[in-house]
């Protein structure tokens, strides 16, 4: 946030949307949750910008008209609980297969460093019965 940006308090905000600190607060609590970011000054309390009070006043619109909290949330937010759930399960199902080509590559390279390891082992054993035997004759 650049220093000439202006910031606002919750009693100044809730007043020029007319509408209570109480109702503000619950507007932001809902935003929050559906991970849109505020500002907060040292005392942890939220300090809202021009971009903050333009979603208010969006988020006052769609209720104006009609929509449900729930879904103006989603709409300003782009996150409901129930796509964030569904979203983390398909990560989960999308690791679980990234895991298992994973665990399957690292048994493959594992397994070929073996195999290269043992035969260098057996190379080294025959070159020296070999000389032990060059010796005998």
């Amino acid at each position: 946030m650049s220093e000439q940006e202006m910031q606002y308090t919750a009693k100044d905000l809730a007043a020029s949307l007319d509408v209570t600190t109480s109702t503000l607060r619950r507007w932001a609590i809902a935003l929050e949750s559906a991970h849109y970011p505020f500002q907060r000054n040292e005392k942890g309390q939220r300090i809202y910008t021009e971009l903050d009070i333009a979603t208010f006043e969006e988020l006052k619109k769609l209720l104006g008209e009609k929509m449900t909290f729930a879904d103006a949330i989603q709409q300003l937010t782009g996150h409901t609980k129930t796509n964030e759930k569904k979203s983390e399960t398909e990560k989960l199902n999308v690791t679980a297969e990234e895991l298992e080509k994973l665990v399957s590559r690292a048994v493959k390279k594992a397994v070929k460093k073996e195999r290269e390891k043992l035969f260098k082992q057996l190379k080294k054993q025959m070159k020296k019965e070999r000389d032990k035997l060059k010796e005998k004759s």
